[in-house]
């Protein structure tokens, strides 16, 4: 019976302290502290997405609008520095645009840009308020009639190094795999970069069916350095976005492999 006594104080005790640390500041010490995410890395979830889009192109104006599993309208919390990113890509892979709608009513956000006729994938990233939300791709039809765009044909890479506007970067990675965190290191040669919506980069990450997509950014302040994890083996094309001082915002785009790791097995 004392063994049971003790057993029990001990857990009112730890209720006791549990209970006071969240009433003082407000967090349950059992839940992770660690609570940062990037806020578009959805390419692997089991979670259902509580809310819909639907992007249209029309007059020279992209148009994205927005409806939760209700019918009503989400709010959208800002993510480096704005409440929505939109990357559009086209259907071979080559054209890359990332843009920021601006709300135009309730549920539609707008914003202008200049696409050539043929087909495209578009990709909303946000963060709505108190809502499940997992970035998938959406089918963009621009001109009249179906548009027949070729399919993206990836090949890695020998060379990461790409100079855009007199601006080079090289990608430094090894080895990645599956199994591995994939440590993407930039090296900007010299130059130093601006911050850009908050961090000093940006990555945008999809396979060659336009099917995975990640968005991550630096690991801190003050490296070009990213860090995220692929679960599917494959060929991957990446756009790292770099903002200088005389050129302002470049992308630039670098195809690479990722391996299967050992003890992974995918189907």
């Amino acid at each position: 019976m004392k063994i049971k006594y003790w057993a029990l104080v001990g857990v009112l005790y730890v209720a006791v302290v549990i209970g006071g640390y969240t009433a003082i500041t407000g967090e349950n010490p059992l839940e992770s502290t660690d609570m940062h995410t990037d806020h578009a890395n959805a390419e692997e979830t089991d979670e259902a997405s509580d809310v819909h889009t639907d992007v249209t192109y029309n007059d020279d104006e992209v148009r994205v609008q927005l409806e939760d599993i209700h019918g009503t309208v989400p709010e959208l919390e800002e993510t480096h520095e704005e409440e929505m990113h939109l990357i559009i890509v086209s259907n071979d892979l080559e054209d890359y645009i990332h843009l920021h709608p601006e709300r135009a009513e309730d549920g539609i956000y707008t914003a202008p840009t200049d696409l050539e006729n043929g087909h495209y994938q578009a990709f909303v990233d946000m963060a709505p308020k108190d809502r499940n939300y997992v970035v998938q791709p959406n089918d963009l039809q621009v001109g009249e009639g179906e548009q027949v765009s070729p399919s993206a044909s990836l090949s890695a890479s020998e060379d990461l190094t790409q100079e855009i506007n007199g601006k080079t970067v090289t990608l430094e990675t090894e080895g990645l795999s599956t199994s591995d965190t994939a440590n993407l290191d930039f090296d900007l040669h010299g130059e130093e970069p601006e911050p850009y919506l908050g961090a000093l980069g940006h990555v945008v990450i999809l396979d060659e069916n336009a099917e995975t997509f990640i968005h991550v950014h630096p690991t801190s302040d003050h490296a070009t350095t990213f860090e995220t994890h692929i679960d599917q083996p494959g060929l991957y094309k990446a756009w790292a976005e770099f903002k200088y001082e005389d050129t302002g915002v470049i992308a630039f785009p670098f195809t690479f492999q990722v391996d299967e790791g050992e003890g992974d097995h995918h189907v």
